[in-house]
């Protein structure tokens, strides 16, 4: 069955990898792998290593576009096999003609520095989705956190004007990783939300895991939610192991709380580690069968396999 993932670490990957392209790759994700698991859109996240993990002495827009000249570089290099898509059309489209859909999405928007002439840079490169935050907090928002006052914390003017401009060029804002204040406000502000990889706060108690409440809202406003794979998000075990058996768990209990259009992938591949018994996109059918056995009907998959996302863009 054709599969949309909405989250992936690749291009960042592929900066650090530079003997490495997407045709060579020997992490998750690989063009075989693309093919040999019917994915018909892989979402490439630009994700810009700040602070403490910063590896380089460029600016943090300098870094965001170096990624973006690697996502293009993957794009162009593919020999027509892979085709950047803007939209659910370009997704079909694409598909029809055999071409795998890359899509441009941006993991945390500290890249930004707070100009929104950078902002506005970001909406002409393409990018469909966008995540405020990633784990720090930065000029538009709070991430989450285990300090009640950071986790309550609300967007700052320099987010809301971002949402401004996102809701005017149809990008979707993304609040995996956001704290749990600035989710109310994305849902009260944004014209289209999503959280690309996020699973279920009562299955596993992690901040970074959507309350039985953010469910129900994210599915009112005709969002998604992508599975995430890590093992943290999955389990509290501290195994470190992703298990298909967790991950059944998590789409079963969103199913129950926000139903069958909220449900989506989000794989978060080449961003995690530990033992992953879906450790790339080829092992997206062993993931489709156990949820099928688990009584999901196959209708039920096909939403979140693809229509879900598609309907949102």
């Amino acid at each position: 069955m054709k599969a949309i993932d909405l989250h992936s670490d690749t291009i960042l990957r592929l900066r650090e990898k530079t003997d490495e392209n997407l045709f060579t790759s020997t992490g998750h994700i690989s063009f075989e792998k693309l093919v040999r698991g019917d994915v018909t859109c892989q979402c490439f996240a630009l994700f810009t290593k700040m602070h403490e993990i910063a590896d380089d002495d460029l600016t943090p827009f300098e870094r965001v576009s170096a990624l973006h000249d690697i996502f293009q570089r993957e794009v162009n290099g593919s020999g027509g096999r892979l085709r950047q898509a803007f939209s659910a059309s370009d997704i079909l489209e694409n598909e029809r003609n055999g071409v795998i859909s890359a899509m441009l999405t941006i993991e945390g928007l500290d890249c930004l520095e707070g100009k929104i002439e950078n902002a506005r840079k970001i909406v002409s490169w393409g990018a469909r989705i966008a995540s405020l935050t990633w784990n720090w907090e930065n000029e538009l928002a709070s991430p989450q956190s285990s300090d009640p006052t950071v986790m309550g914390a609300g967007l700052k003017p320099f987010g809301h004007e971002v949402i401004e401009l996102f809701n005017e060029n149809n990008v979707i804002v993304d609040v995996s990783h956001l704290s749990d204040g600035g989710f109310w406000d994305v849902i009260g502000l944004s014209d289209k939300v999503v959280a690309t990889h996020s699973n279920c706060r009562a299955v596993t108690p992690d901040n970074r895991n959507l309350t039985d409440e953010m469910i129900r809202a994210l599915a009112d406003k005709g969002g998604v939610a992508g599975l995430n794979f890590c093992s943290a998000f999955l389990t509290d075990d501290k195994s470190h192991e992703s298990r298909i058996s967790d991950m059944v768990l998590h789409v079963r209990h969103l199913l129950n709380v926000g139903g069958e259009d909220v449900l989506a992938l989000g794989s978060d591949f080449d961003g995690i580690g530990g033992k992953l018994e879906v450790d790339g996109p080829d092992k997206f059918p062993r993931l489709y069968e156990a949820l099928h056995r688990a009584g999901i009907t196959h209708r039920v998959l096909e939403k979140m396999w693809k229509e879900n996302i598609l309907r949102l863009l």
